[in-house]
């Protein structure tokens, strides 16, 4: 497994190298566009990404939202451990075979065992994407070495979703080995490259729409958090109607139609499956799969940036969630709240307000 540390630690060397030798280099925007003020594009930020992707596993049923109850430093311990002081002591649990066939390639298709397709998903395209849009986001914000800032800040991100995935257990632990030594870590080498980033962005139009967090009262909880992936595939003979989906704690495929003369707005809308309870599948370490449920959902949105979604699901903690985003509801020139609610079956309710850039403020009951 020392061979595989350093391969990581070589790839993460070069890219480095790659991102420090270019920042003087004119850099094409493919993923953000400042010039949106309006819909999901505008709230997108540093803190924002970590908030989403970081706490992206508090969606599903039954998890203890409030945020300064997260034992993060069990947590860390654990990852640290697990992830580089004895990442092959944990593989050998489970055995080599089984780690490698159902979380680093494609060949288990099990319930329980295809793991590997969150982490071709979200780690590896979503973290290039991710890397790409934060990178674009500091160069627009004047911020020196944006490529840099961006490895940090999405390595940030994933460390956090290990942290809180892992909860209070200690002991082996085989999902951050495959998540963050190997998929995260070429999903930003991939993205360095210019032809592959604009592969994603002009061929898939993949985008963030990830959801509107809230730090909600009165138990200091974070409501509405997600990150989710978004893509659009040209079909023959249309201009108007897509191939849509959306990855994320809840996978849609389904259509995209854009509706007006402009060639700005699209709805789209899909069904498919979303995660709802965690589940150890191995008694020999904490290999976790999720339970799923049926989800559908309608998705508004402007020159790609989502300007409000309507989600229904089997989830019991939420159950229907509306998300409003800044553009739609329009108080002044200036001020354009985002606007979240939710419903859950269990009665769970949630609602808040927030603005552009920035986390909002509700209540969550339950």
């Amino acid at each position: 497994m020392r061979r595989i540390t350093i391969l990581v630690t070589t790839v993460i060397s070069i890219a480095v190298a790659s991102a420090q030798s270019d920042s003087t280099a004119q850099r094409e925007h493919l993923y953000y566009h400042p010039d949106q003020d309006y819909g999901s594009m505008s709230m997108f930020s540093p803190w924002g990404l970590i908030l989403n992707g970081g706490f992206d596993i508090l969606q599903i049923d039954g998890k203890d939202r409030r945020l300064l109850k997260i034992p993060y430093g069990t947590g860390f311990r654990n990852f640290i451990d697990n992830t580089f002081r004895h990442p092959g002591a944990t593989i050998s649990q489970i055995g080599w075979g089984n780690w490698l066939s159902t979380e680093v390639l494609p060949l288990n298709w099990n319930r329980d065992g295809a793991r590997w397709v969150p982490n071709y998903q979200l780690h590896l395209i979503g973290s290039g994407v991710s890397y790409r849009m934060m990178t674009e986001w500091y160069d627009h914000h004047g911020v020196a070495s944006p490529e840099i800032w961006s490895i940090a800040t999405v390595t940030a991100m994933h460390i956090v979703n290990e942290i809180v995935e892992n909860e209070d257990y200690v002991g082996y632990n085989t999902d951050p080995i495959a998540d963050f030594l190997i998929f995260n870590t070429l999903g930003i080498a991939l993205f360095m490259n210019d032809d592959v980033a604009r592969f994603f962005s002009e061929e898939m139009h993949m985008t963030d729409w990830s959801s509107l967090p809230m730090i909600t009262f009165p138990s200091g909880q974070l409501g509405n958090n997600g990150l989710n992936y978004a893509f659009k595939v040209d079909l023959p003979r249309s201009d108007r109607l897509r191939l849509w989906g959306i990855m994320g704690m809840g996978t849609l495929l389904g259509a995209s139609y854009v509706y007006d003369r402009s060639h700005e707005h699209s709805i789209s809308f899909g069904a498919g499956i979303r995660g709802k309870e965690l589940i150890n599948v191995d008694p020999r370490a904490r290999v976790l799969t999720v339970s799923i449920v049926p989800t559908a959902g309608i998705y508004w949105d402007r020159n790609n940036s989502l300007l409000a979604s309507l989600t229904v699901s089997g989830q019991e903690d939420q159950s229907a969630i509306l998300n409003v985003y800044p553009g739609v509801i329009k108080i002044s020139d200036d001020i354009s709240p985002a606007i979240w609610a939710a419903w859950g079956s269990n009665g769970t309710i949630g609602f808040g307000v927030g603005v552009r850039g920035a986390i909002g403020v509700g209540y969550r009951g339950r």
